[in-house]
């Protein structure tokens, strides 16, 4: 990071009126990466994932611009930030400068900690030394890392790694946090939620490392990207008696917005390919999947399930000759079945032209492959135009937290998915996308 960037943020951070974990202000104030990543309504991911002791007396050393500051201020009763930088140590007082749990050194501060937080480039031997002497007799270490080599250090310093868990795409800003068993047991479930390699590690240390994370637990991951803090969710993947289960919380309690809201939902981890995945590899299904997943929409609206709007192609799997509807999320007070339908029928096309599916509408552009697809299930072509406007009203609601002051929200994703709706789309390649149990990305302005 530049010395030009690292005054902007202090800047930004010194003038912004939330400054909280969630903060939207600052989460979508980053001009670029280096700006944004501090500011991320994810940059505590990867301590949110861990049961943090109460009441714990926290030592975080390189507190940077205070995105884990911030977050362990807000559920620890005792911080103190060591950040020898002047100009980031400033950061990290205006981040923090509502709290009182938290201070700010150049320098350790001789204590007994329940919880030391250290980033990799500051774990020498001799810091952890000093750390596993200050440590509570039930106290935890936890090490952000993106290299394996750190395990050595810790083992000359006398601590030993009692759990490592995987950070995809990095423990800067953690879209999933998982276990390594989840790999072999729920290979389908750990791709999805990864979504790419695991480029970070949380290496979990001391006596209290078991209790950090629950030995049921096989994963936690996150839907902040993009969205507005009222909108975000976690996901814990959860062995059960029966197997496992996906249980997903809103971060915040919050009110709906125009009518927009996520929920709790809980989902049983089957395994099986999801709707987009199967017509991948059978496209000469189509007509009966599509029949399939209207008379589901259809169904669970006669249960008066409040989540229709998430019951899309790709949030149901085909396991077998039974439909099962997962990840569903998103309210929208507005929608019934036919909107719900409309709206599935776009996304699926959007998700097909991606992977260049094209079926009877080869050479097509995106939008011809959505009006086909809909004349399968007896909508009328026409349908795309009056989908679209709700897509794009859905999306900056659920992008932006508000429905005053949206305009030029709506204008950038309905350009997004002009563009979209006029690619070409030439041939089809079986390509899998897509997982088991898919995270809940459908947001277009996510691209």
């Amino acid at each position: 990071m530049t010395a030009a960037n690292a005054r902007l943020l202090t800047t930004l951070l010194s003038l912004a009126a939330d400054t909280g974990s969630l903060s939207d202000e600052l989460h979508f104030a980053g001009r670029d990466a280096a700006e944004s990543v501090p500011l991320d309504h994810g940059a505590a991911n990867v301590l949110r994932a861990l049961v943090l002791p109460k009441a714990a007396r926290v030592l975080e050393v390189g507190a940077g611009f205070g995105g884990l500051t911030r977050y362990l201020g807000e559920v620890s009763a005792t911080v103190h930030a060591v950040e020898a930088d002047p100009v980031r140590a400033a950061a990290v007082r205006f981040r923090t400068r509502d709290l009182g749990t938290v201070t700010v050194h150049d320098r350790l501060v001789v204590e007994t900690y329940d919880l030391a937080v250290v980033q990799q480039p500051y774990a020498t031997r001799n810091l952890l030394e000093w750390i596993r002497e200050r440590l509570s007799p039930t106290g935890a270490l936890v090490v952000l890392t993106a290299s394996r080599g750190v395990a050595g250090t810790l083992a000359a310093a006398g601590l030993e790694v009692r759990r490592e868990l995987l950070c995809s795409p990095g423990h800067e800003v953690a879209r999933a946090v998982r276990g390594p068993e989840i790999d072999t047991e729920l290979p389908r479930l750990s791709a999805a939620i990864a979504d790419g390699p695991a480029n970070g590690l949380a290496l979990l240390c001391g006596p209290g490392a078991a209790a950090l994370w629950p030995a049921y637990r096989l994963a936690t991951y996150f839907n902040t990207a993009e969205r507005a803090a009222f909108a975000c969710t976690r996901a814990d993947v959860v062995r059960t008696g029966e197997g496992a289960e996906v249980r997903r919380v809103p971060l915040v309690p919050s009110q709906p917005v125009g009518g927009i809201s996520v929920g709790p939902c809980a989902d049983k981890v089957y395994d099986a390919p999801t709707m987009v995945e199967v017509l991948l590899d059978e496209p000469e299904r189509v007509a009966e999947l599509l029949a399939g997943w209207r008379d589901l929409v259809r169904a669970e609206a006669s249960r008066g399930v409040e989540a229709l709007w998430d019951l899309v192609p790709h949030n149901v799997l085909v396991d077998g000759a039974t439909l099962r509807p997962i990840d569903l999320e998103w309210r929208n007070a507005g929608a019934g079945v036919s909107e719900v339908v409309e709206r599935g029928v776009l996304v699926l096309a959007d998700k097909l032209a991606d992977a260049g599916w094209s079926a009877a509408a080869d050479g097509g552009s995106t939008r011809d492959l959505a009006g086909w697809l809909g004349v399968l299930i007896g909508l009328h072509p026409s349908f795309v135009d009056s989908a679209l406007e709700r897509e794009v009203a859905f999306s900056a609601i659920g992008s932006s937290g508000t429905v005053h002051g949206t305009h030029e929200v709506r204008k950038a994703i309905a350009e997004i998915w002009r563009t979209r709706l006029e690619r070409t789309v030439h041939g089809y390649r079986s390509t899998r996308v897509g997982a088991g149990v898919a995270a809940n990305e459908d947001e277009v302005a996510k691209r």
